[in-house]
C-alpha cells in the first residue's frame, strides 16, 4: 500500500474528446474557418480563452486542438512547439511481435506537468510577478491542454489501443500520486479529464444539469514536499547536500567556474543578483518561458548571450544529480532512486500477489491495480533517467520539456516477466522506447527481462533513504567515479 496519502483540494477539467488527422488538415480547418493570426507581433500572453467547438474540431487529434487552442488564447506557436525535442529514440530498436500468451499487466507512468509561469526572476527583470496572471510557478491555461493532451495519449494507449490495459476508470485499478505543488497537482487533474472521457451520468457523476459532461472527478494523492523522495529529488537529504558540496569543490567543478567567471560576473551586474553556477538557471528559466510569450528582453540578452547561458545552465544541471565528471553513483541514488525504488517494488509486489492464491490483505491493493501515474517535475523525469544512464540519448542534454513522461510498463512475456521502459518527449510526441538504451539491459530488445532490468538497478536503489540521506563524517569521502557507467556522449565542458 501506498504511504500516507492526503486529498487535493480541487479539479480542472476540459471538454476536448476526439481521433486524429494530419497536420494538412487541420491547417485546411483552420483556413476554412478564416482564422488569421499575427503570431510575430503579439506580445499579448494572456487574453480571454475562447470556447474550443467540439462539434467542428471533432476528428482532429488533441494535439492540433491544443494547438488550436495556442491561437486562440494568443500563445505564439514557439510555446507549442519545441524543434529541439527528439520525436523517436537517437538509436531505434526493432518492435516485438507479440506472442499469444504476451499480456501487460500493470504500468507506471512518471510525467512533468505542463507550461508554467516562472518560478521567480532576478531583480532588474522589467517582468515581474504582476506580469503572470496566477503568479510564479503557477500552471498556465497553455499547461493545462499540453497534460489534457498527453491524457488523451495515454488513453490512445491503455484504453482504447490494441493492448488495452483499462476499460475505464476504476478506483481500484486507477492510482494517482502528486507532489504537493498547484502546478503538479492542476496538472493531474488535467491528464485525467484526457485520459478519462467516458463517464456514465447518474454512475460515476451525478446526473445533473450543469455538470461538465463525461468529466468523472478522479483523486490525486501527495504528501508534504518535505517528506516526498520520489516526487521531489531535493526534499532535506544531508547527505545528498554534502556530495553536492563536494562536487563543488571538485577540480572539473572548480576550472568550469574558473573558465565562466567573467560571464557570470557580467550576469551579476546585469541581473542585480549574485549570479553562479547554482542559481544560474533562474535567468535561464525566466528567460526560456518570457521568450515563449513573446515579452520583450533586455537588451543584453543577445543570441550569443542567451547561447551561453543555456549551456552553462546545462553543464550545471548535470551536478545536481551527480551524473557530471566526476560521476557520482551515490547521488544519483538519493536523488532519482526513491522513484526508481517505488517502481521496481510496485512491480514485484503486483507479480508477487498475482501468484498467491491467498487473499492477504497487503495484497488487496495491488492486485487489482493497473495504472499508477505519479505527477512531477522535470528534476523528477531528470533524476530517473540518470538512474537508467540513458539521460544523453533521451533527451540530449539538459532537462525535460514540459509533460515529458517516462512510462515503465510491466508484461508476462513467454519467456518470464519483463519491463518495456518508453519516452514521450512533448505533448506533441509520441511514446517511443528506450529499454534498449538504458545500461545493462539488452541493447537489441524493446524489452529487459525483470531479473536483469532489477539487477543492473540495484546499486541506484536506497534500501532506507532517510538513513541513506543521514550525514556522514567528513572523512568518510565518497569515491568519485572517472569512469562514467553512462552515456559516452560528452556535452561541451566550456561555456
Amino acid at each position: 500500500m501506498p504511504e500516507a496519502i492526503n486529498p487535493p483540494a480541487g479539479h480542472s477539467h476540459s471538454l476536448i474528446t476526439s481521433p486524429s488527422p494530419g497536420l494538412t488538415e487541420f491547417t485546411a480547418f483552420l483556413i476554412d474557418k478564416k482564422q488569421s493570426f499575427d503570431l510575430v507581433s503579439n506580445r499579448r500572453p494572456f487574453t480571454r480563452i475562447v470556447s474550443i467547438p467540439n462539434s467542428s474540431m471533432r476528428g482532429y487529434s488533441t494535439p492540433f486542438l491544443a494547438i488550436w487552442a495556442c491561437f486562440s488564447i494568443g500563445i505564439p506557436m514557439a510555446a507549442c512547439f519545441d524543434p529541439v525535442i527528439p520525436t523517436g529514440p537517437a538509436i531505434p530498436v526493432s518492435a516485438r511481435t507479440l506472442k499469444p500468451n504476451d499480456t501487460l499487466l500493470f504500468v507506471h507512468v512518471v510525467w512533468r506537468h505542463g507550461d508554467r509561469a516562472p518560478t521567480m526572476t532576478y531583480p532588474t527583470d522589467p517582468h515581474q510577478e504582476s506580469s503572470w496572471p496566477n503568479g510564479w510557478g503557477e500552471l498556465t491555461q497553455l499547461g493545462m491542454l499540453q497534460q489534457y493532451a498527453l491524457g488523451q495519449l495515454l488513453r490512445g494507449r491503455y484504453i482504447t489501443g490494441d493492448n488495452p490495459l483499462l476499460e475505464k476508470y476504476n478506483p481500484k485499478q486507477v492510482y494517482i500520486r502528486s507532489t504537493d505543488v498547484n502546478r503538479t497537482l492542476i496538472s493531474a487533474y488535467a491528464n485525467l479529464a484526457g485520459m478519462f472521457t467516458s463517464g456514465e451520468a447518474g454512475h460515476d457523476y451525478p446526473a445533473i444539469n450543469g455538470w461538465p459532461s463525461g468529466w468523472t472527478p478522479i483523486p490525486v494523492h501527495t504528501l508534504l514536499e518535505n517528506e516526498d523522495h520520489a516526487g521531489n529529488v531535493f526534499a532535506p537529504c544531508p547527505r545528498a547536500d554534502q556530495l553536492d558540496d563536494e562536487l563543488r569543490h571538485s577540480k572539473e567543478y572548480s576550472q568550469i567556474e574558473q573558465d565562466s567567471q567573467e560571464f557570470l560576473d557580467f550576469l551579476s551586474n546585469k541581473t542585480g543578483m549574485k549570479v553562479d553556477l547554482k542559481n544560474i538557471y533562474l535567468i535561464n528559466d525566466a528567460h526560456f518561458i518570457e521568450n515563449l510569450y513573446n515579452l520583450t528582453q533586455p537588451e543584453w540578452i543577445t543570441p550569443a548571450v542567451a547561447d551561453r547561458l543555456r549551456n552553462l545552465t546545462l553543464i550545471a544541471d548535470e551536478y545536481n544529480y551527480g551524473i557530471s565528471k566526476p560521476y557520482v553513483p551515490e547521488l544519483i541514488r538519493l536523488r532519482g532512486g526513491p522513484m526508481l525504488r517505488s517502481i521496481v517494488d510496485l512491480m514485484n509486489h503486483k507479480l508477487d500477489c498475482l501468484t498467491k492464491s491467498d487473499n492477504r490483505d497487503h495484497c488487496s491493493w495491488i492486485r487489482n491495480l493497473k495504472y499508477y501515474a505519479f505527477s512531477a517535475h522535470d528534476t523528477t523525469v531528470a533524476a530517473l533517467l540518470s538512474t537508467f544512464g540513458d539521460e544523453r540519448e533521451v533527451i540530449h542534454g539538459g532537462l525535460p520539456k514540459y509533460t515529458a513522461s517516462v512510462a515503465v510498463e510491466l508484461w508476462q512475456l513467454e519467456e518470464g516477466p519483463a519491463v518495456r521502459i518508453l519516452f514521450h518527449g512533448a505533448f506533441h510526441h509520441k511514446y517511443h522506447t528506450i529499454t534498449h538504451l538504458t545500461k545493462g539491459c539488452p541493447k537489441d530488445n524493446e524489452f529487459c527481462p525483470l531479473t536483469v532490468f532489477e539487477k543492473r538497478s540495484r546499486q541506484f536503489m536506497p534500501v532506507d533513504v532517510k538513513k541513506e540521506c543521514e550525514r556522514r563524517p567528513r572523512s568518510n569521502r565518497t569515491r568519485f567515479h572517472k569512469v562514467i557507467w553512462r552515456s559516452s556522449r560528452p556535452l561541451p565542458r566550456r561555456a
